[in-house]
């Protein structure tokens, strides 16, 4: 039996990031930098009260192809894990992924200002508590994927939420450019929490190959 995933909550959560972008798109440069501004996630502005950053960062984004990136990878995961958790589980899921993102980012600015102290923007906090929760609760299935975006292949979920972690730990420690690793951090580890905290339902999944090779067992798109 194929299992038809909902894609609802993900839609609405793709529609939102894009809409926001083309919108900044339309501003002038003045009106861009008080939106970006207000909006962005900093340690300032958030020691002055601006709570809701933890919130409207994630639906910012720092150029087309950081948009880009991140509602492919939305559109990928968000309908297994949807359908995993539920409408109203995945969204808590993403935002609070996003938010403790947020606050974990916020803490190394305040610890280490020279290294963390950029303001940030984007979805991918949110998106590493549903990679993680992917890696968690489908720990077996075989994911597929670009090696150096060329050669292709198929690696166990949980190698793929353990391998970014390595990277996401050793870009925190050793920081490079703009990158917010302490978010994505944050967020991985808000998916963890998500899984032993929210209520889900594990989908039999199994990727084509595997399906072929056992056409007695049901497997999902």
């Amino acid at each position: 039996e194929v299992v038809q995933l909902d894609r609802a909550a993900t839609m609405v959560l793709v529609i939102l990031n894009a809409a926001v972008f083309f919108a900044e798109q339309l501003m002038r440069t003045a009106a861009l930098a008080q939106f970006q501004q207000r909006y962005q996630l900093s340690l300032g502005s958030f020691q002055n009260g601006a709570w809701w950053q933890l919130f409207s960062y994630q639906f910012l984004h720092g150029g087309w192809w950081h948009l880009a990136f991140n509602l492919l990878f939305l559109h990928s995961l968000g309908p297994v894990i949807e359908c995993t958790f539920g409408r109203i589980r995945f969204l808590l899921l993403f935002l609070g992924s996003g938010v403790l993102g947020g606050l974990v980012h916020l803490a190394g600015a305040l610890l280490s200002p020279d290294h963390f102290s950029h303001p940030v923007v984007g979805a991918s906090a949110g998106l590493c508590g549903l990679l993680a929760a992917l890696g968690a609760i489908y720990a077996e299935v075989r994911l597929p994927l670009l090696l150096f975006f060329i050669f292709p292949m198929r690696v166990k979920a949980k190698w793929v939420l353990a391998g970014f972690a390595l990277l996401t730990v050793v870009g925190t420690l050793v920081p490079v450019g703009r990158v917010a690793h302490l978010s994505h951090l944050g967020g991985l580890l808000g998916g963890l929490l998500a899984v032993n905290l929210l209520k889900s339902e594990r989908l039999e999944l199994l990727t084509a190959a595997e399906a072929n090779r056992n056409p007695s067992t049901g497997a999902s798109q």
